[in-house]
């Protein structure tokens, strides 16, 4: 029997050893990879199982989703796509349609040992380059959108019927379910196209406003809270298009992850931004803060392909996100369906455009330049951290 000295000297050494134990796995910390699929939910359900499947065999540890409508018909090489109605066709009157199908894509991520990231809403439904949605139908002007009090609170009241959703795979809140959801973003790119609030720092306080919004909903939550790419696609060397950290969002306590979004086209330029003169590693980790490559995309047409782009990120241990890999046959891809939306940066399953495959297997297998633990699903005999 063991006597009450003899269990807190044991209770003792093990608490060193927790530490020890904690920190090799914080040191050995790996990045991961994934993709962006923001019509996912709208596939039939064995479409997506295959998709999911396909990625998950592959490593992939997170995708990123959006609560986002979808006409039937064709898109980005998928043939069969489902109509999906927007959550809001009046600013606050919610339809959960898009929540339900969304609740079932998370429940088969999470069968397969992938975590979400959910994009509550795409910025450019308000400035034309996306259909005009309730919001950009009631507030017409996008400054306006970021600067009215009351904007804001219709806009908070969206985040929180979305996080407040009670899931029927799950039996909780989408709030807290920790281990399905790694993170919400803020907005699909919020602040694209508003050069004059970028370049003033966002004096309106959207972006601190609402992660605090968020974060307030999420209470002890694990979930994160993700910027979603401010100010749209990074790109060198213009300071109104390199605001993905953006001085106000790096300063905000309720964020935890600066997502990047980009289309630079030459590896180099990617250097640029990663270990080079304006290293979002730097600056993240001077505001402690994560940072991950939330979107990036190779056209055909870029001087370096999608292999000698994706070597930047996982040499460097930085996790990343593709838009899209996609679940049928890339615009590049003899027999790719025509007039189905494909804007160049898609890459499909077995695409001649790059070795996805590979890359995320490089990516589980890179260190990472922080630690992640805690942030991705813990799967053995996936490589998952």
């Amino acid at each position: 029997m063991w006597g009450p000295k003899l269990i807190s000297g044991v209770a003792i050494v093990l608490g060193a050893n927790a530490v020890a134990i904690e920190n090799v796995k914080r040191d050995a910390s790996k990045s991961f990879a994934g993709s962006n699929l923001y019509f996912l939910h709208a596939l039939p359900a064995a479409d997506q199982k295959e998709y999911v499947e396909t990625l998950a065999g592959w490593g992939a540890k997170v995708l990123r989703l959006w609560v986002t409508s979808t006409s039937e018909g064709c898109l980005k090489g998928s043939t069969d796509v489902s109509a999906i109605p927007p959550l809001e066709t009046t600013v606050g009157t919610y339809d959960t349609t898009v929540l339900n199908a969304l609740d079932n894509t998370l429940k088969l991520l999470s069968e397969n040992g992938i975590k979400a990231i959910i994009s509550p809403h795409n910025a450019n439904s308000l400035t034309g380059d996306a259909s005009c949605d309730a919001y950009c139908g009631k507030y017409t002007n996008v400054t306006t959108f970021y600067s009215s009090t009351s904007a804001k609170a219709d806009y908070d009241n969206r985040l929180e019927a979305i996080l407040t959703y009670e899931s029927p795979n799950f039996g909780k809140q989408w709030k807290d379910l920790s281990d399905v959801i790694m993170a919400f973003d803020l907005q699909n790119e919020p602040l694209i196209k508003q050069d004059a609030l970028i370049s003033a720092n966002d004096p309106d306080d959207w972006l601190c406003g609402r992660a605090g919004a968020l974060r307030g909903i999420l209470g002890s939550s694990d979930i994160k809270v993700a910027t979603g790419g401010i100010g749209g696609s990074q790109y060198c060397c213009d300071a109104v298009h390199e605001a993905n950290l953006l001085p106000k969002a790096l300063a905000c306590d309720a964020l935890d992850i600066m997502s990047v979004h980009g289309y630079m086209g030459k590896a180099t330029d990617w250097a640029y931004f990663i270990t080079g003169d304006k290293s979002v590693l730097k600056q993240a980790n001077a505001a402690g803060k994560h940072v991950m490559i939330e979107e990036w995309g190779v056209s055909t047409s870029n001087t370096d392909n999608f292999d000698k782009q994706v070597a930047v990120f996982n040499d460097a241990g930085v996790p990343w996100i593709y838009w899209q890999v996609v679940p049928g046959l890339d615009g590049s891809q003899t027999g790719a369906p025509s007039s189905c939306g494909y804007d160049s940066y898609e890459i499909g399953l077995n695409s001649p455009k790059g070795d996805v495959a590979g890359a995320i297997a490089a990516a589980n297998s890179a260190t990472a330049n922080q630690s992640w633990v805690g942030y991705v699903s813990e799967k053995s005999g996936m490589g998952y951290i």
